[in-house]
């Protein structure tokens, strides 16, 4: 948490303040820019506020306005969500903390994992406190994203649908193999399979979909009626090899010819 000691401010700075608070807490350079003129002007005052304790600097160009609510000490936590949207774009809130989104998990995640096509610089950050994890996937494994709402402002976070199969690529970002193997058991009831199976057709990554198929058809026995003609079709699509269960786990395990998986480690 930041604690810088509150100080007075002068007339234009107050103004600033107050004009960016009602557009919401996060602004870049380039907004504060409009209101101060030259970008030297700019910088100046950003970081006065900044020493003076009404700014947080997310990142190089990127502020967060500490309102006054925070106090003589200046400590405040702000909506993490926005926090991660305001610094990688386009971006979606993804796999372990998708999964706690979705109520399918007690656990709450250390970190806060970001999807993006963006590249950074620093893939992980802390900021006010809390942890950040930018992962950078391919623009075709971007997609499958629903809109939430934080404090009047969107953010994206993946799909009931997009988070299982982003589980299923990326375990150890899913929290492990017990995790996901969670969020099987209480996602597949929830699902819109028609949904699931279109996002499983498009998905680049074939191991992905081994392993889903594996894990649901292992954790889940009452499947909803249908959800076998979906499951027969994923299995025309894999590709050729075996896929480790676990990409972390040990080398050895049974391999499950059904869906080409070499089961290293225990599900249940």
């Amino acid at each position: 948490m930041m604690q810088k000691k509150i100080t007075h401010l002068g007339p234009r700075e107050a103004e600033f303040l107050s004009l960016f608070s009602s557009r919401g807490s996060l602004f870049d350079l380039t907004q504060a820019a409009e209101y101060w003129g030259s970008r030297e002007m700019t910088r100046k005052k950003l970081s006065l506020l900044e020493k003076r304790g009404w700014l947080a600097r997310l990142e190089r160009g990127k502020y967060l306005i500490i309102p006054l609510e925070a106090g003589v000490d200046r400590t405040w936590s702000e909506e993490s969500y926005l926090i991660a949207s305001s610094l990688a774009r386009p971006s979606a809130i993804a796999y372990w903390s998708a999964i706690r989104h979705w109520n399918w998990t007690e656990q709450i995640p250390r970190i806060v994992y970001v999807q993006t096509t963006q590249r950074k610089k620093q893939t992980r950050r802390m900021i006010l406190g809390v942890h950040y994890e930018f992962v950078t996937v391919n623009p075709k494994k971007f997609y499958g994203n629903t809109r939430e709402w934080r404090q009047g402002k969107p953010v994206l976070i993946t799909s009931r649908e997009k988070t299982l199969l982003d589980s299923a690529d990326d375990i150890e970002r899913a929290g492990g193999i017990e995790e996901v193997g969670k969020a099987i058991r209480n996602g597949v009831p929830e699902v819109a399979w028609k949904g699931l199976d279109e996002h499983v057709q498009r998905f680049p990554n074939k191991a992905a979909v081994k392993r889903l198929g594996f894990l649901i058809e292992t954790l889940v026995p009452d499947l909803p009626g249908g959800a076998q003609q979906y499951l027969g079709r994923w299995r025309r699509l894999l590709s050729a090899g075996t896929a480790y269960l676990d990409p972390g786990g040990r080398k050895t395990g049974r391999i499950d010819t059904r869906w080409r998986v070499k089961v290293n480690a225990e599900v249940r």
